[in-house]
Formats: C-alpha cells, structure tokens, sequence
C-alpha cells in the first residue's frame, strides 16, 4: 500500500449488503473518512448504492451517524435496516 498516509480498513457486509456484493463477507479498502469510503463502495459495487442509502456504517462496533474520520485496520460494517423489504 506504501506510505501514502490512506489508512486501509476492513469493510464487514451483513444482509442486504452481502447480497449486493455478490456474497462478499469482507474486503478490504483505502478511505480516509467514512464519506469517502460510501463513495468508493458504491463505484466498487454499485448494487450498494440503494442499500447505502439507508444502510448504517459501524465503525469498530460503534455506529457512524456523521461523517467519521478513519485509521488504520478500523473495521467499518455495512448494517442495512433489517425489517421489511
């Protein structure tokens, strides 16, 4: 990754989520805030955009209601609202 000073968290898909991924579980990506971290998700799979726009972000067990600066080896999960749909 060198040192280009971005940290790499570990993004964790549940539900919806993991669908849109194509069954992806978690992967790991380069975001300096959770803003931008939504924006790349969503030009990685963009079958998140709609679950993101109601989706909630955690970060290290801890729920992200604005934009949240990130560090590296954060863990950021992707919880979608569970009822209905």
């Amino acid at each position: 990754h060198g040192g280009g000073g971005m940290p790499t968290v570990t993004v964790l898909y549940f539900a919806r989520a993991r669908e849109a991924t194509g069954g992806l579980v978690e992967e790991t990506l380069d975001a300096e805030h959770t803003d931008a971290l939504r924006a790349l998700l969503v030009e990685r799979h963009p079958e998140l955009e709609s679950v993101l726009q109601s989706a909630v972000l955690a970060v290290n067990q801890e729920y992200a209601t604005a934009n949240v600066a990130l560090r590296d080896r954060d863990e950021v999960a992707v919880i979608p609202p569970i009822s209905g749909g």
